[in-house]
């Protein structure tokens, strides 16, 4: 049996738990991959066979803003052009089963086909008020019709009342919650002494980045800082490149051990970052984007569930505190490592994507079957 997974390439967690789905499928099925930009030469890299197609959207922001507007309305990317590739894609590949990572064109080419989709998300809604409410309503509400279309919408998160990215949900009943979906396995974990940020590379986090340095320089902390780009990580090395304490790495390559050796992560909100580290029992920080109602929603629910601590972008001067706070109160570590046993002991993602899939495919000849028998 044949599938492909689709790769929105907006965030590295996308295609982190996309290879995670393919890692757990590979040894019973034929698994490729549709990706662009980044994600695309990351998994060719890896070794994987990926077919390449266009973005939809691009992520547009400035100076720590994540812009709806600019995003949803940026010209440069188009739909239509991905739709025009992924139709050729599809028709060529025959895939037996779909599975799209929010990359809704490929949803509505496998529609058009008649194929059979899955979608993996961790937001279908936003209780979260703000401006651009005229924008982010009606999109949600026409992404839910695209959803309600699928076989199964997959939330890599825990159920209630564990669920991180739960402000970021409407319940529907094609719902399964599988567990965090991490490209990891979780067999050794430490109590790190350096803190490890994972913002990643877009331009108008940088300052983030520098805070950290700067509180790195003032009070001694040893600091591990991913930048995910080379042009920001040239940038912080003008600046801190002489200080042994700070660690300014472009591109992680042994993220699993820069995870499980840290003492706390700092985050910028995205979902799978979020999982990950608290897969590794790993409490955080996190720093969403302004103006970015996923990220916030979900730096909130880390707060409420009291394994991290959620800081507005515009509360920098206080990240020194937030880590005081982490390092002298047990109840993030606790609250964090409980997490990481529900993970291990009940919500393994990998494991039940598995079952998941094998059950469809199951359900599926079961039901041909029987339809033949009936016709007979």
């Amino acid at each position: 049996m044949k599938i492909l997974i689709s790769v929105c390439g907006e965030g590295f967690g996308h295609t982190t738990r996309c290879l995670s789905i393919g890692k757990a499928l590979e040894d019973s099925y034929d698994v490729a991959y549709l990706a662009y930009g980044k994600s695309y030469d990351f998994i060719k890299e890896h070794g994987y066979t990926v077919f390449k197609t266009y973005p939809e959207i691009k992520l547009k922001g400035e100076d720590g803003k994540f812009s709806i507007k600019s995003t949803v309305f940026n010209k440069e990317y188009s739909p239509r052009k991905a739709i025009e590739r992924e139709l050729k894609i599809i028709k060529e590949y025959k895939p037996d089963l779909i599975i799209s990572d929010c990359k809704y064109s490929t949803i509505v080419v496998g529609k058009m086909l008649n194929k059979p989709i899955m979608c993996i998300t961790n937001q279908n809604y936003t209780k979260y008020k703000f401006k651009t409410d005229i924008i982010v309503y009606p999109t949600m509400k026409f992404l839910n019709i695209i959803h309600k279309a699928c076989e199964k919408i997959i939330i890599p998160d825990f159920p209630l009342p564990y669920t991180v990215c739960e402000y970021n949900l409407k319940l529907l009943n094609n719902m399964e919650f599988i567990g965090p979906l991490i490209r990891y396995n979780v067999d050794t974990v430490n109590d790190g002494n350096y803190i490890l940020s994972v913002i990643g590379g877009f331009e108008y986090r940088y300052k983030i980045l520098e805070s950290l340095a700067e509180i790195a320089v003032k009070g001694g902390y040893n600091v591990k800082l991913v930048c995910g780009s080379y042009e920001v990580a040239k940038k912080l090395k003008n600046k801190y490149g002489d200080y042994k304490n700070i660690d300014i790495i472009p591109l992680a390559i042994n993220m699993k051990g820069l995870i499980a050796n840290a003492s706390l992560i700092v985050s910028h909100g995205g979902h799978s970052t979020i999982m990950e580290a608290i897969s590794f029992g790993k409490p955080l920080i996190v720093i969403p984007d302004l103006d970015h109602p996923e990220q916030n929603n979900n730096a909130k629910k880390v707060d409420d569930l009291k394994c991290g601590i959620y800081l507005s972008y515009y509360e920098l001067n206080r990240l020194g505190e937030a880590i005081k706070e982490i390092e002298e109160n047990e109840i993030y570590k606790k609250n964090a490592e409980k997490l990481m046993n529900l993970a291990k002991n009940y919500y393994n993602g990998k494991e039940n994507i598995r079952r998941l899939i094998d059950n469809f495919f199951n359900n599926k000849f079961f039901r041909k079957k029987i339809f033949n028998v009936i016709k007979v």
